[in-house]
């Protein structure tokens, strides 16, 4: 089925727009070196719909809401709460969304259910980071922000403070990839064959774009965006031009896509390029003789 990109557009307004309130950092002192892993990253062999920091530290809320649960075993198979949480608490805020805290000491956590709702301020601290979730011998937090309503997780950075400075984003070893899974390195070809193509670079160890786009001639042709990430039949999707699977985005722990085209007869100058969360791009021009 074919996309409307307006409708695709539209929808994610419409997800963010509704959350009516902003979220703090669910720890302190928030630099562009407290991230191990940014949301939207291969990591675990799926998509991650997390962000995850670098540092051992005390937790708190990150906005008012109400305890939900805690978790010490998780077994559901469901992408947007894998096993690799850990130990973990949920909140609960309004407009359907859920905050996630993964990766924690089992023995710090000193909120227990109640009976009855139990309240959690914004800044509320009530929980120190562990190792009990994937990352083993590593001591921070894996945390989400996830739309129940849209079965959607949001990035973190899109509702939080923005840091000063971002991660550079590597824009390098740009190939074509075709229908076949016949690979172009653009860094040798100029002259590439007529057909529809997926874009790929190489991909940054711990920063992800928040977008990439791709253009012919000074015209975009696609956008992928890290805003949010849908689940659909069971699987996590990136959407573009079209909803994009963890095949699309991440074929191999290498690559990761920058776009789709087709690219048809004549010269054609290909625009690559990769933004972060405050708007600052890398962007990468070919020059290319298609037949």
């Amino acid at each position: 089925m074919k996309l409307n990109k307006k409708i695709i557009i539209n929808s994610i307004f419409l997800v963010l727009a509704n959350i009516c309130f902003a979220f703090d950092w669910p720890q302190d002192d928030i630099t562009k070196d407290s991230f191990k892993s940014y949301y939207g990253q291969y990591r675990g062999g799926q998509i991650s719909t997390s962000v995850v920091f670098a540092n051992h530290t005390n937790i708190k809320a990150a906005e008012n809401g109400e305890l939900l649960i805690i978790m010490t075993n998780n077994n559901d198979d469901n992408d947007f709460f894998p096993t690799t949480l850990g130990h973990s608490v949920i909140l609960s805020h309004q407009d359907n969304i859920l905050s996630v805290y993964g990766n924690l000491d089992k023995s710090s956590i000193d909120i227990t259910p109640k009976q009855n709702e139990q309240d959690i301020n914004i800044g509320e601290y009530f929980a120190q980071t562990g190792n009990s979730g994937w990352q083993d011998k590593f001591s921070s937090l894996e945390f989400q922000i996830i739309d129940i309503k849209n079965s959607s997780s949001i990035n973190p950075k899109v509702l939080m403070t923005r840091t000063e400075n971002e991660i550079p984003l590597l824009l390098t070893d740009i190939i074509l990839k075709n229908k076949n899974g016949n690979i172009i390195d653009l860094a040798i070809s100029k002259t590439i064959p007529t057909g529809l193509y997926k874009i790929y670079k190489k991909r940054n160890a711990v920063a992800c774009p928040y977008k990439t786009s791709v253009y012919l001639n000074g015209v975009v042709v696609d956008t992928v965006s890290y805003d949010i990430t849908i689940q659909e039949n069971g699987k996590i999707c990136v959407l573009g031009k079209k909803k994009y699977t963890l095949e699309d985005i991440y074929p191999n722990e290498t690559n990761q896509l920058i776009g789709e085209a087709m690219l048809t007869p004549g010269k054609t100058t290909l625009t690559v390029n990769s933004t972060d969360i405050l708007g600052k791009n890398t962007q990468k021009n070919f020059n290319l003789n298609v037949k």
